[in-house]
């Protein structure tokens, strides 16, 4: 049996991120993430560069969104390939004309969506790069902190405090 190189890929990208979680609380240390690790597991998997840099809500944003993106464009060039066939195997010159503005829409919302799918795999990837890059920034200069808390049963707490040097 063959295993495929890019399962390999995945695996060993996935483990290497889970290394840093199966540490104990005492012996973890804050320290600098791999910025090209950040990157190409952003390449490959989409959605996996942010999870390696802890940013979960985002990755998992990114991930819904490319799936999304991959299955709108499987179904629009499933759509775009049974409409050229229906116009190019039709003698009915009505029939032919709605199939091939039918064929062309498909295929303009599936170039659209890859389009899409390019721009958000190159965000995904640099943001991921700048994410990791920046993960052992320790900002203690902010000019604001804003604190949102549950307050008891009925309610919320909204604290903001303004550092003035």
């Amino acid at each position: 049996m063959r295993v495929k190189p890019i399962l390999v890929v995945i695996i060993v990208l996935f483990c290497s991120s889970r290394q840093a979680l199966s540490q104990s609380p005492d012996t973890l240390k804050v320290s600098r993430r791999n910025p090209t690790g950040a990157l190409l597991r952003s390449a490959f998997v989409p959605g996996l560069g942010q999870f390696y840099n802890r940013q979960y809500i985002k990755g998992t944003i990114i991930a819904g969104a490319q799936l999304w993106l991959l299955n709108g464009i499987y179904n629009d060039w499933k759509m775009a390939d049974k409409h050229e066939w229906n116009f190019k195997h039709t003698d009915d010159l009505i029939y032919k004309s709605s199939e091939f503005a039918s064929y062309e829409s498909s295929r303009d919302r599936r170039n659209l969506k890859l389009w899409i799918m390019a721009a958000t795999v190159f965000y995904s990837m640099f943001d991921a790069y700048v994410d990791a890059q920046l993960s052992d920034f320790n900002q203690k200069d902010k000019a604001y902190e804003v604190l949102v808390r549950p307050a008891g049963d009925d309610g919320m707490q909204v604290m903001l405090t303004f550092h003035i040097p």
